[in-house]
Formats: C-alpha cells, sequence, structure tokens
C-alpha cells in the first residue's frame, strides 16, 4: 500500500498533510515525529487503541459557535481585576483539593457529551468554592446530555457549552456521579468503553433517555425537584489571558472550546502546542489553572477522556497564543449559593 503525504518543515515543527494511511501507521508515525524533535515541549505515545481511532472525532461534541442564534450567545463579562497581581501559578486541583468535582476526571465514553460533562464538571467546582465547601458533589453531565437535548444541540452528537450554561441558569442542574458511581441523583449512563481495548461495541453511542422528573438512581434519597443548582448569572470571558485567570482566580474552572488535531489525542504529558496532524473538530475542557515551564506559558487543563489519557486525564498547553482556539470561547457561570 503506498502512503501519500506531504512533509513541512517550519522552524523546528514539522507538519504531514494530506496523510493517506491506516490508523496504526498514522498513530505511530506522529508520535515519532513529535518525540524525535529536539527539546520539544510535549510527548506522544499511545493512548487510544487504533480500533478505535477510525472514528475519533465523534468524541470532539463542541458545535460551532456560527450555529448559535443571537439569542443564544452569552453576554461578555469582565471579572473585575483585583489590585493585588495574579500568581506565577496557580492550581484549583490544589487550592481546592477537596472539592470531589475540582479532583474527578470525567469519562464521556463514546458519546460527544464533552460540551455538557465540562460544563457540568466546571459548574460544580464553581459551586463548592463559592459555598466554600458547604456544597461538595459532583453534578450531573448526565442531565444536561439528555434533557438539553434539542435544545442545547444533539446529545451524544454534539451541543453548544453556551446553551449548557444558560440551561443551568433556567431550569437547574442536579446531582450525579461517574458510571456505576451509585453517586447523585442522574449518575452518567453510558460505559465507560476502554479505549485502549478493541473491545469497543458499538461506533456511536445514543443519547441516553431524559428523566426531567426523576432521578435514575434508585438509592439516591432526594427527590430531582429538591437536588436542582441553579447559577445567577452566566458569560463568556474576553479572550485575554489575564482576563481569563483572573475569573479562575476569582470564580473557578472555565470551559473551553478547543479545536483538535490527531497529535492531539497521543498526549502523554509536557506543555502541547499543535505540531502534526489532520483537525478532528472541536472539544470542551476545562482550564483548572496555570504556570510556566521551562520559560513557556502554559494553561493547566482537564480532559474528559478519564484518566488513561494524558496526564492521568490532565492536560498543559500553550498560554497567550490562543493555541488550537482555546482562548477563544471561553465561558463561565456564577452559581446561586
Amino acid at each position: 500500500m503506498s502512503i501519500g503525504y506531504k512533509l513541512v518543515v517550519v522552524g523546528f515543527i514539522l507538519y504531514f498533510n494530506g496523510i493517506s494511511c491506516t490508523p496504526l501507521s498514522e498513530v505511530n508515525r506522529i508520535i515519532h515525529l513529535v518525540n524525535s524533535i529536539p527539546k520539544h515541549s510535549w510527548k506522544a505515545g499511545i493512548n487510544f487503541n487504533p480500533s478505535f481511532l477510525t472514528n475519533v472525532s465523534r468524541l470532539m461534541g463542541v458545535l460551532p459557535r456560527n450555529k448559535l442564534s443571537e439569542k443564544d450567545t452569552l453576554l461578555t463579562y469582565d471579572s473585575p481585576v483585583g489590585s493585588e497581581p495574579l500568581p506565577e501559578s496557580y492550581d484549583v486541583t490544589q487550592t481546592w483539593s477537596e472539592c470531589k468535582s475540582v479532583v474527578s476526571i470525567r469519562d464521556q465514553s463514546n458519546c460527544g457529551s464533552c460540551w455538557a460533562l465540562s460544563t457540568a464538571s466546571a459548574f460544580s467546582d464553581r459551586l463548592c468554592i463559592a459555598s466554600n465547601m458547604d456544597f461538595n458533589k459532583v453534578l450531573s453531565g448526565e442531565y444536561i446530555n439528555s434533557c438539553c437535548n434539542g435544545k442545547c444541540g444533539d446529545g451524544c452528537n454534539g451541543g453548544h457549552p453556551e446553551k449548557a450554561w444558560k440551561y443551568i441558569k433556567k431550569n437547574g442542574l442536579c446531582t450525579g456521579g461517574e458510571y456505576n458511581s451509585n453517586e447523585g441523583c442522574q449518575p452518567y449512563s453510558i460505559f465507560p468503553c476502554p479505549r485502549n481495548s478493541n473491545s469497543c461495541s458499538k461506533e456511536n453511542e445514543d443519547t441516553p433517555q431524559c428523566y426531567k422528573n426523576q432521578c435514575t438512581n434508585s438509592i439516591y434519597e432526594i427527590p430531582l425537584s429538591s437536588d436542582l443548582y441553579y447559577a445567577t448569572k452566566v458569560y463568556s470571558v474576553k479572550p485575554k489571558p489575564e482576563i481569563i485567570m483572573n475569573d479562575i482566580y476569582k470564580n473557578g474552572p472555565v470551559v473551553a472550546a478547543m479545536k483538535v488535531y490527531e497529535d492531539f489525542v497521543q498526549y502523554k504529558g509536557g506543555i502541547y502546542q499543535y505540531t502534526a496532524g489532520a483537525s478532528k473538530g472541536d472539544h470542551a475542557v476545562k482550564i483548572m489553572g496555570w504556570g510556566q515551564d521551562d520559560g513557556i506559558d502554559y494553561w493547566l487543563c482537564a480532559n474528559t477522556w478519564g484518566t488513561s489519557w494524558g496526564m492521568r486525564g490532565m492536560f498543559k498547553i500553550r498560554r497567550g497564543r490562543n493555541e488550537c482556539g482555546i482562548e477563544n470561547r471561553i465561558t463561565g457561570g456564577l452559581p446561586k449559593v
């Protein structure tokens, strides 16, 4: 089988364009390329079984912003910058390590629900922080993914973080932990398909049924109507690093929509910057903090691909130059405490 590709050299960064090969060949080629660049800021390795990669785009569940109507866009909120300078590094997972949601990594499985899980997770974090841990539960990405289906987007086929925040403000959000956790009112119902094996039975999971008026966890004793938590304000954040940092420092993690390329899927550690491969779609993650390594500014982020991916589900990405569009579409909300 012939393999056609074009190799382009730009400074120290190499790019493959027009790769035509099997997923395994492509994965190995990208991993070798990333790891062979001298003093590169990040390392690549095998995260997913090659069979899973044939349709990895299904994980990228953020629908384009130009599909939003004017009434569905969020007003931009300038979180007032305090008189004290921001720290050079900050990590919500360290400062608020006793908040369950802050230290948990979601797993969207074979479903494009990143838009719902990242929003529910960020709101959980913010509610724990705003209440000084009086609220310390995990809120349900399942509830948004299923019950905002049709309003926020198309469930497992993607949605808008902006609409998810608006849904929380208007309808509230119930509790719900990971698959099989028996935690909260509506835990995630989709089995966490092991992406490093060949046992994923379905290419795409169907969007779970919406249960708007009842809990799906039979042992949870609080009725859904008494288990709803609301946002008082939802907003977008200006795409300026200092403003984003200030909002995280003051209110907690934000949701970011970023473009994912083939090399990001193979991320293992370090500060990610796009190096090789085609775009696979737009994806929602949480920005948890920031810092600097070897002179490179970065964002610290939480993904929704389980703990076997990246740095136990976390990653770093270059900060200050809108890497993969990560600073372009930031959303947040203030909880009612």
